[in-house]
């Protein structure tokens, strides 16, 4: 009796055993594939996180660039003077010229109709290699009479404040400074919005009233406006009427049409 009873209980055991073994099998074919993303003991050097923080105002009183992008709304419509690099100058010549047009031919036509031209700007920057798209616009800088006002003005009639004579030579009456890319200048004008002659930029920009440019050694002469002087808001007779312009953002956005 004890016999079979032993071999009863391996029975038992070995039916158990079976059970088991194919409930896991079961459960394997349950389970699905394995994944094939792994963990990885690879460690990522991750960027540092941007600075944020101002650098510390010029000791000259003087503003920048990244300053006026970040709190600038309390210096809207009031005069400030702000330090940088000129990263961007408009020229007329540049962007009227036709593909295999000579220097002569394109001022020909320049000097023939000079409302091709917009008016003079440029952007300046914190540093030479600033983008356009965070550089500040300087707008309304003073340019030379064109030839049709030279014609049509006499000499007593052009006294706008934000023109002089070409090929002026007294350093003490020439308003118009040289400034190229790359030029370190410093800029007093009206922060603001929008400009008197329609340019605007929601971010601001800078209405030109006299500038330093450091690297040519050039400063605005203090010059005090003759009577009956106009402010050139108003283009005389054959000058450039007022232009709306892009911003420094709208500088970088592709170009349709």
């Amino acid at each position: 009796m004890s016999h079979f009873l032993g071999v009863r209980t391996v029975a038992s055991a070995c039916l158990i055993a079976a059970v088991v073994a194919s409930a896991g099998c079961e459960k394997d074919k349950l389970k699905g594939p394995e994944a094939e993303v792994k963990k990885s003991d690879i460690k990522v050097d991750l960027p540092a996180v941007p600075d944020f923080a101002l650098p510390p105002a010029p000791a000259d009183g003087s503003h920048t660039i990244k300053e006026l992008r970040v709190k600038g709304k309390k210096l809207l419509d009031t005069d400030i003077t702000v330090h940088g690099f000129i990263t961007w100058a408009y020229d007329c010549a540049t962007a009227v010229r036709k593909p295999e047009e000579t220097d002569k031919d394109v001022q020909k036509r320049i000097d023939e109709d000079p409302t091709l031209c917009e008016r003079p700007k440029f952007y300046i920057g914190d540093d030479k290699a600033t983008p356009a798209e965070k550089s500040l616009w300087i707008v309304d800088v003073p340019r030379p009479y064109n030839k049709l006002e030279m014609e049509r003005m006499k000499k007593p009639e052009r006294n706008l404040l934000d023109r002089c004579e070409p090929g002026e030579k007294d350093p003490k009456k020439n308003i118009c400074g040289p400034y190229a890319v790359g030029d370190e200048v410093m800029i007093t004008g009206t922060f603001k919005t929008s400009s008197p002659h329609s340019e605007r930029n929601s971010d601001g920009l800078l209405v030109y009233k006299k500038m330093k440019n450091v690297t040519q050694n050039w400063e605005t002469p203090d010059i005090a406006p003759p009577p009956g002087a106009a402010d050139g808001s108003t283009p005389p007779a054959g000058g450039p009427p007022p232009a709306t312009k892009p911003s420094p953002t709208d500088l970088v956005k592709p170009k349709h049409g």
